[in-house]
């Protein structure tokens, strides 16, 4: 994870302190990079065009649809207004990618394995594929299957992650008085390294950036309404009767901004968490980011390690302000089924330089 960071630093650094940085776009690409390495092992000559297909397919399910208005005529509807045969077109490109990696992969397991290799896994497909062959499921671990979960790794961990930096890095531009503490804390923490690694951060155990990053989800979850969920038998719930396999939702955003559980909701104040147990692993109902119970997102460590090593790469390196002509940050939001920002994070970054390297 570290390089990835480190390779979007030294592009900050070469572009000069008088050019505006897309922090959307860089976080965005940070985190692409790191899921297609766990992957792939490396980044795919066709990566460019799987990013953007994956961000299409994304934003044509979670966006607006006139056959949502009108479930009887679902599959009327999908066919007359194009989505249907815009989706097929994303699944065809997606599916076609995935299968060319798939195919290298085990030509090159066969390589290893002939020339005596002990260990030829080496990212997920390498592990799948070892699964796929092993079988003893009770099911059949085919290529697409393989692909479903190559999809789910993409699809849950980049823009979710993505969208958790874009937010927490714009609260701590609103609040000079928690960037100044947490950017202080870090520089003093890794003093003299010109790399911070994800050794280096769990050695240093910063528990302020913890509960920035607690915060900022807190306020902004990467998925507001979590994943629809299913009710198994009916119930009652504050005088409701809520049926069996009724289609449940779960507003998150609106639970992390209830006054009743949260004391001046709507301010950043990352304290709040000092000397709370209030936790996200899904066992405090009033913080749910990431959901709870067995359903709830796998990946949710993996996000935070990348959120973690992303925001102290930038606030270690670089001091950040606006640009000239913009007097605050903007934080509308873009509807979809990830709250992203309306407008890009556009800053200017001043490099710091360690007193040990400089």
């Amino acid at each position: 994870m570290h390089m990835q960071v480190r390779m979007r630093v030294d592009q900050i650094r070469q572009a000069g302190p008088s050019a505006p940085v897309n922090l959307s776009v860089m976080f965005h690409n940070v985190t692409n990079s790191i899921v297609a390495r766990a992957a792939f092992g490396k980044k795919h000559k066709n990566a460019a065009e799987f990013q953007a297909a994956i961000k299409s397919g994304v934003g044509l399910a979670s966006g607006f649809n006139i056959p949502d208005l009108f479930p009887t005529w679902t599959t009327v509807l999908a066919k007359l207004t194009g989505m249907k045969r815009s989706l097929q077109s994303i699944h065809k490109t997606v599916d076609a990618i995935l299968q060319e990696i798939i195919d290298e992969r085990k030509a090159a397991r066969i390589e290893k394995i002939k020339a005596g290799a002990e260990n030829v896994d080496e990212n997920l497909v390498d592990v799948l594929i070892g699964l796929q062959e092993k079988g003893g499921f009770g099911f059949h671990l085919d290529n697409s299957r393989m692909k479903a979960i190559i999809l789910d790794m993409f699809g849950g961990g980049t823009g979710t992650s993505a969208s958790a930096m874009e937010w927490g890095m714009s609260e701590l531009m609103r609040n000079p008085r928690v960037m100044k503490k947490l950017q202080g804390q870090t520089r003093e923490a890794f003093k003299g390294k010109a790399v911070v690694t994800e050794a280096d951060l769990q050695e240093s155990n910063l528990q302020y950036l913890k509960m920035v990053i607690k915060e900022a989800l807190r306020l902004h979850p990467p998925a507001p309404l979590l994943v629809p969920r299913e009710s198994i038998d009916q119930c009652e719930l504050e005088g409701y009767t809520v049926p069996a396999k009724s289609r449940v939702i779960i507003n998150a955003w609106a639970i992390g901004r209830d006054p009743k559980y949260w004391e001046a909701p709507e301010e950043f104040r990352p304290e709040r968490f000092e000397d709370s147990t209030v936790d996200f692993t899904g066992s405090s109902y009033e913080f749910l980011p990431f959901g709870a119970g067995r359903r709830m997102c796998p990946g949710f460590n993996y996000g935070l390690a990348s959120m973690e090593l992303a925001l102290v790469g930038l606030l270690y390196h670089f001091d950040w302000s606006l640009p000239e002509g913009v007097a605050e940050v903007d934080m509308e939001e873009a509807p979809g089924l990830g709250v992203r920002r309306r407008t890009p994070l556009m800053l200017l970054a001043t490099p710091f330089v360690p007193a040990a390297v400089a």
